[in-house]
């Protein structure tokens, strides 16, 4: 049932690529009394969505990753990215042969990762005695996010736009692996807006 509406009505799936903005939050303060390089907050969006449309209602999917800007400095290199995946639904608020206009709101899981490297040389030998500093910073949680996008369709082929804005609250950090305690907080907005390149249509709208 569900298959045969989806077929009648349309479905498409895009992958995305463009910018996004993502605050590290109160770990960036932790990394700088570290003496730690901070990563930036913007970096090159990418992902993929998927929807089913059934009447007015677009259902559907999907995630991405942010890459931000890393930091150096004498000693350390640092950098980190942002991911969410998602399960959301939107409503049509144009349609026409060729274009599709829709909000739509999601749910689902989103996360930061912060890695920190010592910069360090040296004899085979003596870097085994004395390995570089390795970090692996992570903290994951729920996640609500928003979009708006601008689909238009040349046969098969779909291409447009898609803005969004995400906030996600993690419920922790974990060290190298390691649960901790009296960590900070990671409850960050998250904003982008990218192209977007599919395909797929929307029936016989």
């Amino acid at each position: 049932m569900f298959a045969a509406l989806v077929g009648a009505a349309g479905g498409f799936g895009y992958w995305m690529v463009g910018y996004g903005y993502g605050e590290l939050g109160d770990v960036a303060s932790y990394l700088k009394d570290a003496n730690y390089p901070v990563p930036g907050n913007g970096g090159i969006l990418s992902g993929g969505e998927g929807y089913a449309l059934i009447g007015n209602l677009v259902i559907g999917g999907g995630g991405f990753g942010i890459t931000l800007q890393s930091a150096t400095s004498s000693q350390y290199n640092s950098s980190a990215s942002i991911g969410a995946g998602y399960f959301s639904f939107g409503y049509t608020l144009f349609s026409s042969t060729n274009l599709l206009v829709f909000p739509s709101l999601g749910i689902g899981g989103g996360g930061v990762t912060v890695k920190i490297r010592e910069a360090k040389g040296g004899s085979f030998s003596d870097l085994l005695r004395d390995p570089p500093v390795s970090l692996t910073l992570e903290s994951e949680g729920f996640l609500v996010r928003g979009g708006l996008t601008f689909a238009y369709r040349y046969a098969f082929f779909v291409v447009g736009l898609n803005f969004g804005a995400a906030y996600t609250i993690g419920s922790g950090w974990q060290v190298n692996g390691n649960t901790s305690t009296g960590y900070p907080t990671y409850r960050q907005p998250t904003f982008w807006g990218t192209l977007v390149v599919g395909g797929g249509g929307w029936g016989g709208k």
